[in-house]
C-alpha cells in the first residue's frame, strides 16, 4: 500500500462509517488529480489510486445500498451502459478472434513497437484495462446517484493542478523529492532529461490534457459565476491551469490550445449578443487587454510556440506517433471495424484507439453518449462548464493521451449526468441559487424522480 493509497483508504473509511458520501467524492477526486500514482502494488503489478478508490466505493455503496438495478430511462446513460457492454464482450472475444494481429501493447515502448509491431494475445493489460473502465464507470455512477459529482471535479481540478504547479516549482529549485510518493506506478515516466513541466502526472502530455480539460471548465465557470467568490476561485484555477499547459511545452497544448480558444471566443461572442450588449465596457476592456499583450508581447508569445510546433514537425515523436496511429487504422481495417478488444492496441491519438479497440460500433456507441450528455448539460446553466470540460477533454485526447480510462474524463461526465438534472427553481439577489430535480422537454438525464433514490442502484 502507497502513501497516497493509504491516506485514499483512510477518506473512504471514513465515509463508510460516518455515512457521508462527500468523503468518498473527495477521495475519488483526490484519486483523479493524480492519476500516474499507485494504490498498491503487489510485485510488479501496481493498482491506480483512482481505481482503487473507485473499487472500494463501489463495494461499499452497493453492499449499503443494494444492487437492485432499475431500468433504464435515459438515452444517454443507455448508450454508454451498451459501450461498455460491447467493449467487455470484445476484450474477451477479440484477442482470441484475431490473434496473431500486429498490435501496440500498451505496457510496451511505442517507438520500439512501430518498426516491430507486436503480436495479438492475451495479456494481463486485457484484463487490466477492463477493470480500469469498469471501476471508473462505476466511480462515476456512485458521484451522480449520491449527487456529489461537483465536488469530486473541484477537488480533481484543484489537486492535478496545484500539485502539478507546485513540483513544477521545487524541480526548477532542484528541490523535487516527491517521485516516491507520486511516482508509484509500474510505466515509463517521462525522464528528467526533459525539461518540460509534467507535474504529478507520466508525462507532459497527459498534464496538457488535464490542464486543458480544467482550463475550458474554469473559465466557462468564470464567465457564469454566480457570487465574486465563485468567480474569483474559477479565475485562479484558470490561470494556474494555463500556466502548466504552457510549461508542459506539449503539442497538446498547442493544438488543443487553438481550438479550445476558437470555441471560448465563440461562446463570449454568443452571450455578448445574447445579453444585448448588457456586458459591453467588461467586453472592450478584455478586447483592450488582449490586443495590448498581443502587441507588446507577442513575438515572445508566438516565438515558443512556431518553435515547438517546427520542433514537432518531423521530429522522432512525431513520427513514432504517426506510425503509431497508422497501425491502430491497420488494426481496424483487419478485424473489418469490429476492434481487437481494450488493452489489445495502443496508439497515439484516443480516436484511433478508441476505434482499433471497440471498433466502429464501439466509437459510434461512445460519440453518441457524449453528444447526448452534453446536450442535455448544454441547456442547464449550472452544468455548462462540465460539459465544456468534456469537450476540452476529448479535443486534447484527439491528438494525443489515448486512455480510455482517464479519471477526469469519467467525473466530467458524472458530473454532466448529475447537473443535467437540476433547473434553477429561484434565485434571489444576493446570487444564491435553489436547485432541484426536474427534466428538460423530455430528457431524463439526471431526472432522479424516474429512479429510486440511493437505495436502488443505477447501471451508472
Amino acid at each position: 500500500m502507497t502513501s497516497l493509497g493509504l491516506l485514499a483508504l483512510m477518506c473512504s473509511a471514513a465515509a463508510i462509517a460516518l455515512r457521508r458520501p462527500r468523503f468518498h467524492a473527495a477521495a475519488l477526486g483526490f484519486a483523479a488529480g493524480v492519476p500516474a500514482s499507485a494504490g498498491f502494488t503487489v510485485g510488479a503489478v501496481s493498482v491506480p489510486l483512482f481505481t482503487t478508490v473507485a473499487l472500494v466505493t463501489a463495494a461499499s455503496f452497493a453492499i449499503s445500498r443494494g444492487a437492485a438495478l432499475p431500468p433504464l430511462r435515459d438515452v444517454g446513460c443507455s448508450l454508454l451502459v451498451a459501450f461498455v457492454c460491447w467493449s467487455l464482450v470484445l476484450t474477451v472475444v477479440g484477442p482470441w478472434a484475431f490473434s496473431g494481429l500486429p498490435v501496440l501493447e500498451p505496457r510496451k515502448g511505442v517507438d520500439e513497437q512501430t518498426h516491430a509491431p507486436s503480436a495479438l494475445h492475451f495479456t494481463v493489460s486485457h484484463a487490466a484495462q477492463a477493470v480500469y473502465l469498469v471501476s471508473a464507470v462505476l466511480a462515476g455512477r456512485f458521484l451522480w446517484r449520491s449527487g456529489t459529482a461537483s465536488l469530486a471535479l473541484s477537488t480533481a481540478a484543484w489537486t492535478g493542478t496545484v500539485l502539478s504547479a507546485a513540483r513544477g516549482v521545487l524541480r526548477s529549485r532542484g528541490l523535487d523529492r516527491t517521485a516516491p510518493i507520486f511516482d508509484t506506478l509500474a510505466v515509463d515516466y517521462s525522464s528528467d532529461r526533459d525539461t518540460r513541466l509534467r507535474g504529478v502526472f507520466a508525462e507532459p502530455s497527459e498534464l496538457a490534457t488535464f490542464s486543458l480539460a480544467v482550463l475550458t471548465f474554469a473559465a466557462v465557470s468564470t464567465l457564469q459565476a454566480p457570487t465574486r467568490r465563485k468567480r474569483v476561485s474559477s479565475a485562479v484555477l484558470t490561470l494556474l491551469a494555463m500556466v502548466n499547459l504552457l510549461a508542459s511545452g506539449s503539442g497538446t497544448a498547442v493544438a488543443g490550445g487553438v481550438v479550445v480558444t476558437v470555441g471560448m471566443s465563440a461562446l463570449i461572442a454568443r452571450r455578448f449578443v445574447a445579453s444585448h450588449g448588457r456586458h459591453t465596457p467588461a467586453v472592450v476592456l478584455m478586447v483592450l487587454a488582449i490586443s495590448f499583450v498581443t502587441v507588446w508581447f507577442g513575438p515572445d508569445l508566438v516565438e515558443p510556440v512556431g518553435r515547438l510546433v517546427t520542433d514537432k514537425l518531423g521530429s522522432q515523436s512525431f513520427n513514432a506517433r504517426s506510425a503509431a496511429d497508422g497501425i491502430g487504422l491497420d488494426v481496424v481495417a483487419r478485424t473489418r471495424g469490429l476492434g481487437a478488444g481494450l488493452g489489445s492496441n495502443r496508439s497515439s491519438s484516443f480516436l484511433v484507439t478508441l476505434s482499433s479497440t471497440t471498433g466502429v460500433l464501439g466509437l459510434a456507441l461512445f460519440a453518441a453518449s457524449i453528444v447526448a450528455v452534453v446536450r442535455a448539460a448544454s441547456v442547464r446553466r449550472a452544468a455548462v462548464p462540465a460539459a465544456a470540460g468534456v469537450l476540452g477533454m476529448l479535443v486534447a485526447k484527439a491528438v494525443a493521451t489515448p486512455d480510455l480510462s482517464t479519471p477526469l474524463l469519467w467525473i466530467l461526465i458524472a458530473t454532466c449526468f448529475d447537473l443535467a438534472g437540476r433547473r434553477v427553481e429561484d434565485e434571489d439577489t444576493s446570487g444564491s441559487r435553489h436547485l432541484v430535480h426536474g427534466r428538460h422537454r423530455g430528457s431524463t438525464i439526471g431526472d432522479r424522480r424516474a429512479l429510486p433514490r440511493l437505495g436502488g442502484g443505477h447501471a451508472l
